[in-house]
C-alpha cells in the first residue's frame, strides 16, 4: 500500500514538473517572439527613416523590397522560435516518460508476493515462538 502511495506521489510530482517545464517553454517562446517583433519594427522604422532622409517614396520598389525582406526575416525568426519551443517540449515529454518508466508501480503479482512474504514471515515467527516455548517446557 505504501508503495502504491509513493508511486502515485512520484507520478503526481512528475506531472507537475512536466507542466511547469511546458509553461516555461511557452513563456520563453512568447518573450522571444515579442523581441523579434520589436526588432522588426525597429528595422522597418530605420528603413523608413533612411528612405525619408534620402527623399525616396515609401512605396518605391527598393524601399518596399527592404520592408518586405525585414518582414520575411522576422517571420522566419518566429517560425524558428516556435520550432525550437516544440522541440524543447517534445524533449521534456520524452524525459518525463523516461522518468515515469522508472517509477516502481505495484502490480497484482507484487502485491501477492508481498502478502505471501508477510504470511510466511508471520508463520515463521509463530513457529520460532513454539520452538522456544517447547524448549522452555522441556528444561523444567
Amino acid at each position: 500500500m505504501a508503495q502504491a502511495k509513493t508511486a502515485k506521489a512520484q507520478t503526481t510530482a512528475l506531472r507537475e514538473q512536466q507542466s511547469a517545464a511546458r509553461d516555461e517553454t511557452r513563456r520563453e517562446a512568447s518573450a522571444e517572439i515579442f523581441d523579434s517583433m520589436r526588432q522588426e519594427r525597429r528595422e522597418q522604422g530605420v528603413v523608413r527613416a533612411q528612405a525619408g532622409e534620402a527623399g525616396l517614396s515609401l512605396t518605391s520598389g527598393s524601399v518596399e523590397a527592404m520592408l518586405l525582406d525585414s518582414a520575411m526575416q522576422s517571420e522566419l525568426r518566429e517560425q524558428r522560435i516556435l520550432a525550437n519551443a516544440e522541440s524543447r517540449h517534445r524533449a521534456n515529454e520524452a524525459e518525463a516518460a523516461s522518468m515515469a518508466s522508472r517509477i516502481a508501480k505495484p502490480t497484482v503479482l507484487t502485491a501477492g508476493l508481498q502478502i505471501g512474504s508477510a504470511a510466511a514471515s508471520g508463520w515463521s515467527g509463530i513457529q520460532n515462538a513454539k520452538i522456544k516455548a517447547d524448549a522452555a517446557n522441556t528444561k523444567r
